[in-house]
């Protein structure tokens, strides 16, 4: 695996079956985030959005650990600009909402915890595959902090306002069955597979059309904030694109094999 950088407090990798990852790489320090670990960041994300597109970005964090979040231990201001001591926080939002805007499917692979700005980056992703020993939590308001990241609006988002808020105003800590309850993970798996979950959906994804892969996320960010005819037009757009390629007949040949063997297969029984 390549660093993006000489010092590798991100790693990233875009594999030959175009699978991306990314690895949150600060383990001495719980994979906290810092300024040198988002610039990584940031220069990883200008491959996947400047390149081909991937079949799958996956995030997760070294030895068995997401992310604690940002680095208390560090300070958080750089520059003399009037919001200077948000800084590190304004590039963090930078990166989640790229995250969130990537035209590839992306899943957060979570082992052990994500807490503070780190939920917040597994929850920009689509999809969360959560070992059963994680746990999530956002405990702003324990160190006389706001919400970041966009926590409170992902929350809202799929929880409600009633949810939500009581999560935050406790700072209370998740754990992964919680999490699935409340609709706020996709898939909790076995410690220590979350990676090899991702990496198995992504090598399934794509063969029938990697163009569909594309526009169905795009159909899928559109339905956040756009209405049922809107996203009606767009099907409509997207589909004739798909129809239009050689993938789509491949697709339904491939099928008719499948379907032929499995009829053959059951004759002779």
């Amino acid at each position: 695996m390549n660093a993006v950088s000489e010092a590798p407090e991100l790693l990233f990798d875009l594999n030959d079956r175009g699978i991306a990852h990314i690895i949150l790489n600060r383990p001495h320090a719980k994979n906290t985030v810092s300024f040198a670990m988002w610039e990584q960041f940031s220069a990883a994300l200008d491959v996947l959005e400047n390149g081909p597109p991937a079949r799958l970005l996956i995030i997760s964090g070294a030895e068995g650990y997401f992310s604690n979040g940002g680095d208390v231990k560090l300070p958080p201001a750089r520059g003399e600009g009037a919001l200077a001591l948000a800084a590190r926080l304004e590039m963090g939002q930078r990166i989640i909402s790229r995250v969130r805007a990537l035209p590839i499917p992306t899943v957060a692979a979570v082992e052990g915890g994500a807490f503070g700005v780190s939920w917040s980056l597994t929850m920009a992703c689509d999809m969360i595959f959560a070992a059963d020993n994680a746990r999530f939590g956002a405990p702003f308001l324990e160190f006389g902090l706001v919400p970041d990241g966009g926590a409170a609006w992902f929350l809202t988002k799929q929880l409600g306002r009633a949810r939500a808020a009581e999560i935050i105003f406790s700072g209370r800590t998740l754990d992964a069955a919680e999490a699935l309850s409340l609709g706020l993970v996709s898939r909790v798996v076995t410690p220590g597979t979350a990676v090899d979950e991702a990496m198995a959906l992504g090598e399934a994804i794509g063969d029938g059309n990697r163009h569909a892969v594309e526009l169905t996320k795009r159909l899928l960010q559109q339905a956040e904030s756009g209405d049922l005819a809107t996203t009606h037009a767009l099907e409509l757009v997207y589909c004739h694109t798909c129809q239009a390629g050689e993938e789509v007949p491949r697709a339904r040949e491939r099928f008719k094999a499948r379907a032929a063997a499995k009829a053959a297969a059951k004759a002779a029984q």
